[in-house]
């Protein structure tokens, strides 16, 4: 039986629940919260749905003040998702402002994790994501290629939505990856990006207006309702999926960089044992550049927690 935990159960967690019960791929699902009381409103409304649905998907919890997490223990993958986006409304959604609360709440739950004996992948969603990942493998002891993060897979999925409204395609047509921090030192890899198999360089295009609008597309959906959760929720369950089915599927995550010694987005292979294997696809002068000041500012903020 896949067995997936996850932690934090505010929009994101709540909603990367109701997707991946939805989709029926997981035979287990373990909820932990701080807040007891939400976790169990979460598990029962879960039932009502699974009880509507052609799914068999078990619903527990862990109960936060245990002593032993021992739930975690035989989980397949865990996904971490505590945070408090309220602390982001005074300030436009940037995600580099949760980062005193996130790495204390990792530094709070990476022991209980350890403690649990728990040996499966983890999944961070948490922000600043490249930083919490890194977080999370050091204080957890895992092998670095048992945690990743949701990094810029979002990015991605709004490169290839630009690109085809642009282009009045169909944005299923587009493929190419977004690199970088999953913020706002992220970039387009355009020589990656091709439109029905042709390279985006036969279409004259202003690619920096469209760097713009990938860049502020989170920024957007929180301007409007205070948080995002559909996408990343979605995001979430196509990773773990690939690790659960062992699909060896090239993905666009937060993963260990073993020159540079932190995580960032690029692209990877994903499989049960997490990541596989990194692709190093070739990158311009400039794109080369790009990756390096991305990687300069997930250190400067991982450097503002470090333990």
């Amino acid at each position: 039986m896949n067995k997936v935990g996850i932690i934090g159960l505010g929009h994101v967690g709540a909603t990367a629940a109701l997707v991946m019960a939805q989709r029926g791929k997981v035979g287990k699902i373990v909820l932990v919260d701080k807040n007891q009381e939400k976790a169990q409103a979460e598990q029962v409304d879960l039932q009502d749905q699974i009880a509507l649905l052609n799914t068999d998907t078990q619903v527990v919890l862990q109960d936060y003040e245990a002593n032993n997490w021992e739930q975690l223990q035989d989980l397949d993958v865990l996904i971490f998702c505590a945070g408090q986006i309220a602390l982001l409304k005074d300030h436009g959604g940037q995600r580099d402002f949760e980062l005193h609360m996130t790495s204390q709440i990792a530094a709070e739950v990476a022991p209980k994790i350890k403690a649990s004996g728990f040996n499966g992948v983890i999944v961070n969603i948490t922000n600043p994501c490249d930083v919490i990942a890194r977080l999370l493998q050091e204080q957890t002891g895992l092998a670095t290629h048992q945690v990743l993060g949701t990094g810029t897979g979002l990015e991605t999925a709004r490169l290839h939505h630009a690109v085809g409204q642009a282009l009045k395609h169909n944005y299923h047509d587009v493929t190419g990856y977004v690199f970088g921090e999953h913020g706002d030192s992220m970039f387009p890899v355009w020589s990656s990006v091709q439109v029905a198999g042709q390279s985006i360089n036969n279409w004259s295009l202003n690619l920096d207006d469209l760097t713009q609008k990938i860049v502020t597309g989170g920024y957007t959906i929180f301007a409007g309702k205070q948080y995002t959760n559909n996408g990343i929720a979605t995001w979430v369950n196509l990773i773990t999926e690939a690790i659960l089915s062992n699909a060896n599927r090239a993905l666009p995550v937060s993963a260990y960089d073993p020159q540079l010694k932190l995580y960032i987005g690029q692209l990877a292979i994903i499989n049960q044992s997490g990541v596989r294997e990194l692709v190093k696809l070739p990158l311009t002068k400039t794109e080369a550049q790009n990756y390096q000041t991305s990687a300069q500012t997930i250190l400067e903020n991982y450097h503002k927690v470090a333990p």
